[in-house]
């Protein structure tokens, strides 16, 4: 006689996938938060390397993940032990380094303690040109917007001791910039003050032009915003101001404050790198911002997994794929012959 086996109950079966999609769940957060990020190319700034429209992943373990979940926005610093640091060549996924929360991906040209300087499509670092990577690309001869030359910029490693009063307005900002990326959670701010021919003058007024009116008005130097990421245009407004007091001695001093604060001296906790994209002159990167801190990298980019072709309609979907560009590894590019 034979026995027939016992139909597995409505609340077993419930209970046995409810297991079985927590398991899944559970070893995908694992995968997203200590293995790969996905990231999608945004912008034009890493062609024709990178193109807009590529979907990618990121290997997060190379450069060490987090401890904790979300850890960089707690402020938490530790992370797992990293297979390397990231390398001159590399392709890395970073969070940004300026007030904007977002994610962006360039190629690190230089590690802490280079030297790098930029002369049109000339790029040096420790007095050796680089040779810019087999799809990188020039526009416009080099020529970044404002930016015709960006005069030799020292690296910072771990160790090195920042006087930010002392700093030239560009070191200044990237400084900033580098304070708050080793402090995520703290009040990071920047404070300038005028001094006309030796005395305080903070509440001093002078008359300034709207340049989309015509209008003239008024303002007080306390009054004057000067909270940018970008250092050229603080370096216009610190020089629209000395311009009003031609004639007598004047003085900007720029002091940055950590919780309220004054910095001094500042002693930096990690290594820093400089980022270009491979679109060398149509890339918002180190040339602007300043210094990746290694606290603000998290991933090394690996392989492209999707790719759309923005140009094309959606209705025309098998032509939109790239499907030449799937599975393509993201390779690192030291510069050299």
């Amino acid at each position: 006689m034979s026995q027939t086996t016992p139909r597995r109950s409505e609340q077993a079966g419930i209970l046995h996938f409810v297991r079985e999609m927590g398991s899944a769940l559970i070893m995908a957060f694992i995968a997203i938060v200590y293995v790969i990020q996905a990231f999608k190319i945004p912008t034009p700034s890493m062609e024709k390397s990178l193109l807009v429209g590529d979907f990618l992943l990121g290997l997060k373990f190379v450069y060490g993940a987090p401890l904790l979940p979300f850890a960089l926005d707690m402020g938490i610093s530790k992370r797992f032990p990293a297979i390397t640091d990231p390398k001159p060549g590399d392709v890395v996924i970073f969070k940004y380094p300026g007030s904007e929360k977002k994610d962006y991906i360039k190629r690190c040209v230089a590690g802490p303690g280079s030297i790098v300087e930029i002369d049109g499509d000339k790029v040096t670092v420790d007095g050796n040109e680089l040779v810019r990577p087999p799809d990188g690309q020039y526009l416009r001869h080099g020529q970044l917007g404002p930016i015709t030359h960006f005069a030799p910029l020292h690296i910072p490693k771990k160790g090195d001791v920042l006087r930010p009063s002392e700093l030239p307005i560009r070191e200044f900002l990237f400084c900033k910039n580098l304070i708050h990326q080793e402090h995520p959670r703290a009040k990071v701010r920047a404070l300038y003050q005028l001094y006309l021919d030796g005395t305080f003058a903070n509440n001093e007024t002078f008359t300034i032009t709207d340049p989309m009116s015509g209008r003239q008005f008024d303002v007080a130097f306390n009054n004057i915003s000067f909270e940018t990421d970008d250092w050229i245009e603080l370096d216009r407004r610190i020089s629209e101001v000395k311009r009003h007091f031609e004639g007598r001695e004047v003085e900007i001093r720029r002091l940055i404050y950590l919780n309220d604060e004054a910095v001094q001296e500042y002693t930096v906790r990690f290594d820093n790198y400089f980022m270009m994209g491979d679109n060398r002159d149509n890339s918002a990167d180190s040339r602007f911002w300043g210094y990746l801190n290694r606290n603000f990298v998290k991933a090394k980019a690996f392989i492209l997994y999707f790719s759309l072709d923005k140009n094309v309609p959606y209705w025309q979907l098998p032509l939109k794929i790239r499907w030449n560009r799937i599975g393509k590894l993201i390779r690192s590019w030291d510069g050299g012959n």
